[in-house]
């Protein structure tokens, strides 16, 4: 089986608008069968509309302070914590902090489907409907 090593510097940067980028980091399009990963980058201020996703997620918080809603149940991230998101569930994450906010993100299949929960607009992640104001 081959090593893939993805170093942040080569990835491509997905901006979402509204100081929100994103950075796919292993999916299906780099041969993954079961997951895929990436991490996102909040300036303060910034944040996601409220969504849930056809399949699992975790994230960790890796730098700065991530506030999170889950399911109606708001909490705060601080670096290296961790939390499971169960498919369906109703969540987002946004920046109150001074100072950007990132967090790594996996997905428990290569390709991810978000929709938001607003709109009930499905899009296929990281794609051009996937951003921060979806219309």
């Amino acid at each position: 089986m081959p090593k893939v090593v993805i170093r942040e510097s080569d990835a491509q940067v997905f901006d979402r608008g509204s100081g929100v980028r994103s950075i796919p980091l292993m999916n299906g399009d780099r041969g993954s069968q079961n997951v895929s990963s990436g991490m996102t980058i909040m300036e303060p201020g910034a944040g996601l509309p409220m969504h849930f996703h056809d399949t699992e997620e975790c994230i960790t918080c890796v730098e700065g302070e991530a506030m999170c809603s889950v399911d109606g149940e708001v909490l705060k991230l601080r670096p290296f914590d961790h939390i499971w998101i169960a498919e369906g569930s109703h969540h987002r994450f946004w920046n109150e902090g001074a100072e950007a906010m990132r967090i790594v993100w996996t997905y428990g299949k290569p390709e991810v489907m978000r929709t938001f929960a607003d709109s009930g607009k499905t899009v296929r992640h990281m794609s051009k409907g996937d951003v921060a104001r979806p219309t």
